[in-house]
């Protein structure tokens, strides 16, 4: 028979609320009924909740006559804590204090007499040493602060060592409980630490505290195993012209140009910075966990100077490769400068002739696709200027190595023969770089990780107004596109 009870104080009120109704119900049961005695499984749920009632009352009376003379206790509010934070033995809430004027809930959770407790190392099973008193910021009761406080014991290993007991809601040393710890990780993953702050009534450098600490400790447990093929690029890091240098791990490969899953990478490394020495901190990073430089086969990267100079120094053996993207620019901006000698020569283009000479035919209007037509009509040099940026262009076109080289050679020789200086800049630049350049064919890598990885990092800069320091520019970049996964047990479930 199924009963619905619920209580306030030490009385059941619902459908048995009044004596009267408890009597009528009950004086319709048979009597032979009244002095059922309940199953093992029922008396352990009665005893289990309601420690009051004996079981000499249950066997006496049956469930209804215990029900109608009202001696059912309300569930003591320590045990319900108990349950809903998740704890086992010999761990149990002995005590809370509901401040509904300061907006507040503390909890006392304490460990049962003569409980014992394993060593870390070796497992056995020692007694408490002494204890010290601690307390964790938990996640809010509806709009309630709450706050757990706990004895934490000491315990004496066979060896003579005193060891601090790891408790089952919190990590050592932090001031927050696992569940508040993840709350907070997961917000500021999305928000700026002050509005993460606001929202929570945290201070902002303790949540700080806990990103660096939470996720330098990923960080530097993440497995760069498999790495094998690296990019690298830097991005602003505040205002001022500072840079860091972000060192990326792509994970995914295109079969054919444009299509597959190059976007897909992680940030391994970030540091101030855009010189050849960011590439020796990273290859130092490398040596520490494990992985030889050789393990590294590609770098794709743009082409200055001094990255080239870092990955020929810590990487020779890998392929470097420069993204179609950085060597139009090149081409791009020496058609600019064949634009204004063109204006400068003639007394000036017609209006809007900048927009309509940039870009690709077919992603012009159709009056800038005019206007265009008119320019290259009436001007030679520009006219040759864009056919040069067009035949380079058909570069990536190919599908075999071979092709595109030679088709690469003849762009070379165009540039040189061209006798506008900027073009034949170009062409000495284009055959210092061809082996990079050519290096796209190899997996027909692009520059899309590293700007998925770098939008995302200036997404976060722009969305806080800027970091105080590196290192918190640091810590949020790991945790936003590092891929760590951070550990949190869930003995707490609410």
């Amino acid at each position: 028979m199924t009963l619905k009870v619920t209580f306030i104080g030490d009385f059941p009120t619902g459908w048995f609320g009044s004596w009267a109704f408890c009597r009528k119900v009950v004086h319709k049961v048979p009597p032979r009924e009244w002095a059922a005695v309940p199953s093992s499984s029922e008396r352990r749920v009665l005893v289990n909740n309601f420690p009051g009632l004996g079981f000499a009352v249950v066997r006496r009376l049956g469930w209804l006559s215990a029900i109608a003379t009202g001696k059912l206790p309300a569930m003591a509010v320590e045990h319900l804590f108990t349950q809903a934070l998740g704890l086992v033995s010999p761990w149990k809430v002995i005590s809370c204090d509901f401040k509904p004027a300061a907006k507040s809930l503390d909890l006392v959770i304490d460990f049962e007499r003569g409980a014992r407790f394993a060593d870390p190392e070796t497992g056995e099973l020692c007694p408490v040493h002494d204890t010290i008193q601690r307390s964790w910021e938990h996640l809010r009761f509806f709009e309630h602060t709450t706050t757990i406080s706990a004895r934490v014991p000491r315990i004496k290993t066979p060896a003579g060592n005193v060891k601090t007991v790891e408790v089952p809601w919190a990590k050592q040393h932090g001031g927050f409980t696992l569940l508040m710890e993840a709350y907070l990780l997961a917000l500021s993953k999305v928000l700026a630490v002050a509005e993460v702050s606001r929202l929570t009534s945290v201070s902002q450098d303790r949540i700080w505290h806990l990103i660096r600490t939470r996720v330098g400790e990923a960080w530097l447990n993440t497995d760069w195993s498999s790495l094998e093929r690296l990019g690298v690029d830097e991005t602003s890091t505040r205002k001022g012209h500072k840079y860091g240098t972000a060192f990326v791990e792509i994970t995914g490969k295109e079969t054919v140009r444009g299509h597959g899953a190059a976007k897909a990478a992680r940030l391994l490394f970030f540091t101030p910075g855009k010189d050849k020495e960011t590439f020796a901190e990273f290859a130092a990073e490398l040596e520490r966990r494990d992985v030889p430089a050789a393990q590294v086969n590609e770098i794709a990267m743009d082409m200055s100077k001094a990255f080239i100079a870092g990955a020929g120094e810590h990487f020779p053996e890998a392929q470097l490769c420069f993204d179609r993207f950085h060597v139009m620019k090149l081409c791009g901006e020496a058609l600019d400068k064949i634009r204004k000698e063109t204006a400068s020569e003639c007394g000036g283009l017609p209006r809007g002739a900048m927009w309509a000479l940039r870009g690709n035919p077919e992603n012009l209007k159709d009056s800038q696709r005019q206007l265009r037509e008119e320019i290259c009509k009436e001007h030679g040099k520009i006219a040759r200027a864009i056919s040069i940026k067009e035949f380079l262009a058909d570069t990536w076109n190919y599908q075999a190595v071979e092709d595109a080289v030679e088709h690469f050679k003849s762009v070379i020789s165009w540039c040189s023969r061209s006798r506008m200086q900027p073009f034949v800049d170009l062409g000495r630049s284009l055959r210092r770089h061809m082996d990079g350049i050519m290096g796209y064919f190899k997996n027909y890598t692009t520059s899309a990780a590293l700007e998925a990885v770098n939008g995302l990092l200036q997404l976060a800069r722009r969305r806080a107004r800027g970091y105080r320091t590196f290192r918190n520019f640091q810590a949020i970049a790991y945790w936003i596109a590092g891929g760590l996964d951070i550990q949190t047990r869930t003995a707490l479930t609410h």
